[in-house]
């Protein structure tokens, strides 16, 4: 990981607080939403694997597009980012740096991963309500 990416937060906190502000079940709708992203985060990051083993261009592109617009939810900035360079190297057939890219995407990913079960078990503590 770079300096200038350990300096960009995971996720922007203001994208949660605003997830939260929107349901009227705040919180608790914020730690069930994380739970279905990071399953889903978990098996798109295997399936770009796989499809990369494969030279699955289309494949690589429509799941970066799905992470993408997944993070962005979340202001997980940087993974989204990654996630944009995958997408258009793949629909650009541009393979240079793109097992590089689709690395920096998974440990993009576990950095996301962590800082969101990190507040979902610091702001998931007390009963909701």
């Amino acid at each position: 990981m770079s300096i200038e990416t350990a300096r960009v937060p995971a996720i922007d906190m203001r994208a949660i607080t605003q997830l939260a502000e929107s349901d009227e079940l705040g919180e608790q709708f914020v730690a069930e939403i994380i739970g279905v992203f990071l399953t889903d985060l978990t098996e798109r990051v295997h399936a770009i694997g796989l499809q990369m083993s494969r030279d699955d261009r289309a494949g690589i592109a429509a799941t970066a597009h799905a992470v993408k617009g997944s993070s962005g939810h979340f202001g997980a900035l940087r993974l989204m980012e990654l996630s944009h360079e995958i997408e258009a190297r793949a629909r650009h057939g541009q393979t240079d740096g793109l097992q590089t890219a689709i690395g920096s995407m998974v440990v993009e990913a576990q950095r996301v991963r962590t800082a969101l079960e990190a507040y979902r078990s610091n702001y998931m503590r007390g009963p909701v309500g």
